[in-house]
């Protein structure tokens, strides 16, 4: 069984959705974690410290590898997880601040927390690093043209650490998620009702169709941010090892090739 008793982890974008589903997850399994996002952790947990900081900006990266480093002198794991994906109405419309924003927050979160936190891993003798990458690097929607990009950004860093910081121990490795069905679907104005005002009919029924006919997911349904949450569980765990510079789909088979 995985046990995770005494890790401490740093996941990004814990507040919501995957992020926060990630962190009910690890405490679940005896980690405790150390969230950073816009917002307040929702939750009161004696395992978990909550930080609020703009992971956009290299300042409150810094402010949430300081709070790890003061608090707990020890850092065994890394989830890169915190992101944004707008979506958009043709590449055109996309303006460079829109790249920056989008760069900022999906790619140098990840490089400024990650970079920062190296030498606690190397501290604690190993650690395990994961990114919540996305099926859209591989499978380019042309909604989510910038998202992708970042996102495979986020590939080839995973594979460049995994084979620079073998040596010390650290694995690295990314997860994909495909369609996972988040609070961030089901707000107003948030991607379930764009699928409604795009495909015609109610929100649940414009979701199936976007299930069968546009992603074809085999398994017949949107994912849940647990199902991604576990398999981040795994990779962070002694379980997985020998697993290092890997990409883990959670995807429900929308991706078809090999």
């Amino acid at each position: 069984m995985t046990d995770l008793t005494g890790q401490i982890a740093l996941v990004t974008g814990g507040s919501s959705g995957i992020g926060l589903a990630t962190v009910r997850k690890l405490v679940s399994l005896g980690a405790h974690v150390v969230s950073g996002d816009l917002t307040p952790f929702p939750e009161a947990l004696d395992a978990v410290t909550g930080v609020v900081a703009d992971l956009s900006t290299a300042d409150g990266c810094s402010t949430l590898v300081d709070r790890v480093r003061d608090e707990r002198g020890r850092l065994d794991v890394i989830v890169n997880n915190v992101g944004i994906a707008p979506t958009r109405d043709g590449f055109e419309a996309i303006t460079d601040d829109d790249w920056l924003l989008l760069w900022n927050v999906n790619v140098m979160s990840a490089v400024r927390v990650t970079r920062a936190g190296i030498p606690l891993l190397r501290k604690s003798g190993s650690g395990s690093i994961v990114m919540t990458c996305s099926s859209t690097a591989r499978v380019v929607d042309p909604y989510f043209v910038d998202y992708a990009a970042t996102k495979a950004a986020l590939l080839a860093i995973t594979r460049g650490l995994a084979e620079e910081l073998g040596a010390d121990g650290i694995r690295v490795n990314s997860v994909s998620p495909g369609s996972i069905r988040t609070p961030l679907w089901d707000k107003p104005g948030g991607f379930s009702e764009q699928l409604a005002h795009r495909l015609g009919g109610d929100v649940e029924s414009a979701i199936d169709r976007y299930v069968r006919e546009e992603r074809r997911i085999t398994l017949g349904r949107p994912g849940t941010a647990e199902d991604v949450a576990n398999t981040i569980a795994f990779l962070v765990s002694d379980e997985a090892s020998y697993i290092t510079g890997a990409d883990l789909p959670v995807n429900g088979g929308s991706v078809k090739h090999i």
